[in-house]
């Protein structure tokens, strides 16, 4: 008597209804990170049209015959959700033996472990959706992850060309090269340039939309900025120093291959999906192979901004360099208390290296040299790299005349083109 011994695929065809919605829940969660700094919007298959009120109504004087003024526009942007598709297909049995080295039998199916192979497929697609809204660019005929849908940066490029993002519309600037050494700075300028209707009152919420890489540059130039000594103690950063907590840095999964950082609001932000469950199955491909187990998911997607106006959007392109060799203080201006002739005071300034090479020398300058004096004579390129930096002693000492005196602390180094100069400041006093 023959004994039918089901198998992996027959009872994972089986169970396919329950399993797929839990398949299906994985798009919306693999892009958790930015569902929290965009408007998700569920259930689109197709476009969703938004517009933007521009009013233009003013005061004047009176006047019994003047004219009407008609000067408001109305600005219309179509977020549209485009159709992707996963096909994948694999032989259970051939999976199952390579798990147990045995052949499948009655007592050993065990569906989890198929389904796992099927939830891990899907949740490696899933990881590229952030990188499609980072960074897509649409192809209807590509047949990769970025060919899906166009992204929040290719948006930007693609109406920068089109002559709608521009210096002169006032929502678009130049960075240039951002690093450690310039990127707070930078992103200080990007912020003070932003239309007034943009930065709103004190309740709009803008976010800066940037990489992780630039982040990790803003934390570091922090710390070096605001004479933190060690780099591994500074909180991250979460807002843009001299907003008032106004603006939030965002550091979203794909904009590591972005060529722009963007300032706008949530609210600016859209994308759309719509997973679907009943177009989703997972069955024996009978046609091709009988042994065979097939995947199909087929979802929609989109990104768009509601409006690219500089009311409402400011982008910057950068190029993003972490591997420029310099060295930063902790401060750009040392003063010492009043101290008496027969005394001395002490303060300390750390020196922040990136990429050094070779060692950089101290010296103090100036005509009132003598009185000021350094714990170190150079400082190694390890000391100088190292994450918490080099800190120097600085000593003040007015041992021959009373008055304000100052001097020049010189950090040096040609190899590495090194040239720091802070300024030393004290006073000796006669008691």
């Amino acid at each position: 008597m023959s004994v039918n011994v089901p198998t992996i695929a027959d009872v994972l065809v089986n169970s396919n209804h329950q399993f797929r919605k839990e398949v299906m829940a994985m798009p919306l969660a693999s892009i958790d990170e930015w569902a929290k700094h965009v408007r998700i919007i569920n259930n689109l298959k197709g476009k969703e049209t938004e517009s933007v009120v521009h009013p233009g109504a003013h005061f004047r004087p009176y006047n019994a015959e003047g004219a009407a003024t008609g000067t408001a526009t109305l600005k219309a942007r179509t977020l549209e959700t485009l159709p992707v598709e996963i096909l994948e297909e694999f032989d259970p049995e051939a999976f199952y033996t390579t798990i147990f080295g045995e052949p499948v039998n009655a007592e050993k199916i065990d569906l989890p472990i198929v389904k796992r192979l099927l939830t891990e497929e899907m949740r490696s697609a899933c990881r590229g959706l952030c990188d499609v809204a980072a960074v897509g660019d649409y192809n209807s005929e590509g047949t990769g992850n970025l060919d899906c849908s166009d992204g929040f940066d290719t948006i930007i490029k693609d109406e920068k060309t089109a002559g709608n993002i521009t210096l002169a519309k006032g929502n678009f600037m130049t960075l240039g090269t951002v690093s450690e050494y310039n990127i707070g700075d930078k992103w200080s300028l990007m912020y003070k340039r932003l239309n007034e209707s943009l930065r709103g009152d004190s309740k709009t919420k803008l976010q800066l939309i940037c990489s992780f890489r630039e982040k990790e540059m803003y934390n570091t130039w922090y710390a070096a900025k605001f004479g933190h000594g060690n780099f591994a103690g500074v909180p991250t950063q979460q807002y843009l120093h001299g907003t008032d907590n106004k603006v939030e840095i965002v550091a979203l999964p794909g904009m590591d291959a972005a060529d722009h950082c963007f300032i706008t609001t949530k609210d600016n932000m859209k994308i759309g999906l719509d997973t679907m469950p009943n177009d989703t199955r997972f069955e024996i491909n009978k046609v091709d192979n009988p042994h065979l187990v097939q995947m199909y998911v087929k979802m929609y997607f989109g990104c768009q901004f509601v409006s690219i106006d500089k009311e409402f959007l400011f982008a910057a392109s950068r190029v993003v360099k972490s591997d420029d060799v310099y060295m930063v203080a902790s401060a750009d201006e040392i003063v010492f208390d009043d101290t008496a002739l027969s005394a001395s005071d002490t303060e300390t300034i750390t020196l922040f290296g990136f990429n050094l090479t070779s060692a950089s020398t101290v010296s103090i300058e100036g005509t009132n040299a003598g009185m000021f004096s350094s714990s170190a004579a150079s400082i190694s390129a390890d000391d100088g790299n190292a994450t918490a930096g080099k800190t120097l002693t600085l000593t003040f000492s007015p041992t021959t005349s009373a008055g304000d005196k100052t001097a020049v602390l010189h950090i040096k180094n040609t190899t590495d083109d090194v040239d720091l100069r802070i300024t030393l400041k004290g006073k000796g006093t006669n008691s």
